[in-house]
């Protein structure tokens, strides 16, 4: 397989991933339908009269979004950049500071979110600290597109230290 096909098809298999990801915090998080909350309430037995109204949090949300537009510049840099055959080696060092960074705010948002729900009551902030495990699993999705963005970031520059 040649070496541009492969990084397309990395890259490729990374906005999925990072798609996957955005669409199920934004179901989750945004709109919460009933069958989730549902959900929640029979999977891990909590009581269904303390189920808060859905208000997300905007700092947590503005954290979130912005992860996945940072996601997305970065992603568009490392296309222009393979189009142009240049060298993506900066762009790698950052991806790959960017991954654990964000992993570390996201964490530390969910923390300081649930800190304000629990001075609403122990019923919201049940309910809040199960929604929240659930999207910190979803955000496996936005590490596979880390992954696979770095993947192709090696291929790249694989490619780019053949040409010279």
């Amino acid at each position: 397989m040649k070496r541009s096909t492969l990084i397309r098809r990395l890259m490729t298999m990374s906005i999925i991933f990072e798609e996957i990801y955005f669409l199920l915090i934004t179901v989750i998080y945004i709109f919460r339908p009933s069958f989730y909350t549902n959900a929640l309430v029979s999977v891990f037995g909590l009581e269904a009269d303390k189920i808060p109204a859905n208000d997300p949090s905007t700092p947590l949300m503005i954290t979130i979004y912005g992860g996945v537009v940072v996601y997305f510049i970065l992603w568009f840099i490392m296309k222009i950049l393979m189009d142009t055959d240049s060298d993506p080696l900066m762009l790698g060092i950052i991806t790959f500071l960017i991954l654990p960074v964000g992993q570390v705010v996201y964490t530390y948002m969910y923390g300081k979110t649930l800190l304000t729900y629990q001075k609403l009551g122990a019923g919201e902030f049940a309910f809040q600290s199960m929604n929240f495990t659930v999207m910190k699993y979803c955000g496996w999705a936005n590490i596979a597109a880390f992954i696979f963005l770095l993947m192709a970031y090696a291929v790249a520059r694989q490619k780019h230290a053949d040409l010279d």
